[in-house]
């Protein structure tokens, strides 16, 4: 039986839902016929999503979470263009908490980013406990420090034989630096892992998700810029994607699904500093053929 119904009295045998989905579609001279399941669909919605008389139904799929989308509520090219031009990585946030309907309208928009092949398989770990994110923080940096004494140690080994290229030596050295830099900050009561952000975003996903590294980068961008449209600010967080994925006591911490890893990560909150121009950048190296 197909996941996908039409309603004949409503339907205009237009074929957009043929010509957008040959798999789950076919048409005879008289209507269009729909015969989706397991095998064909991949339950994206595009059908229901593009019937212009709301003659189609998913069984699948929720039918009231089909909004309706008004053209007139798009937003200009140039304000986006100026929008993106604004965004600024902050790292420095006031102790206000995000509101609980702000932060359930930020995971929400999650599973409306894109995902490879309509997958679905981004999850979120949303922290917002002061301790448990020291608990991580301090792990980092552990990790970070540990990573740095080896580094700095193969660096002085590397100099010694001459089997190295410089450019291998100095990024050892530059990770022993940072390990250090890392071990200073916390000495001084710094977090230098999530700057005590009200809210800690981890994205994971399964590491048989073909896409997960990409899913999961857009879906914390899409919340980061959504973020900005509520007065907070953002920025990405890599250093701990890297502790998560190579010190086991960090995963151990964050108690994720067997099977996945951490592959993309957002520190948010209201900022304490505002910038009041857009920055300078190099222009985009682009080839046009």
């Amino acid at each position: 039986m197909s996941w996908v119904k039409i309603d004949y009295s409503r339907c205009s045998i237009c074929g957009a839902c043929l010509e957008e989905c040959t798999r789950c579609f076919s048409k005879t001279d008289e209507k269009v016929l729909a015969h989706a399941d397991i095998n064909c669909c991949s339950i994206c919605g595009r059908c229901v999503a593009l019937c212009p008389t709301g003659a189609i139904s998913h069984s699948q799929m929720d039918m009231t979470n089909f909004h309706v989308i008004n053209k007139g509520d798009f937003i200009s090219p140039d304000d986006l263009f100026e929008f993106l031009r604004q965004r600024r990585s902050h790292r420095v946030f006031t102790d206000k908490k995000i509101p609980d309907a702000d932060i359930k309208k930020l995971v929400d928009i999650v599973r409306y980013a894109p995902t490879g092949s309509n997958s679905q398989m981004v999850e979120l770990l949303l922290i917002q406990n002061p301790e448990k994110r020291k608990k991580l923080s301090d792990l980092t940096v552990d990790f970070m420090i540990k990573n740095g004494e080896e580094s700095g140690e193969k660096a002085k080994a590397m100099r010694l034989t001459g089997k190295a290229d410089e450019g291998e030596i100095k990024l050892m050295e530059m990770i022993a630096f940072y390990g250090e830099m890392m071990r200073e900050s916390r000495d001084a009561g710094i977090d230098p892992v999530f700057y005590n952000a009200p809210a800690v975003m981890i994205f994971h996903a399964p590491v048989q998700a073909f896409s997960r590294k990409d899913d999961c980068v857009i879906a914390s961008t899409t919340v980061g810029l959504l973020s900005r449209t509520m007065g907070l600010e953002y920025t990405y967080i890599g250093i701990f994607e890297g502790a998560a994925n190579n010190y086991p006591a960090v995963m151990e911490e964050l108690k994720l699904p067997e099977g996945n890893s951490v592959y993309s990560v957002i520190i948010l909150g209201y900022p304490k500093v505002h910038f009041y121009r857009t920055v300078d950048r190099k222009p985009a190296k682009v080839r046009y053929e």
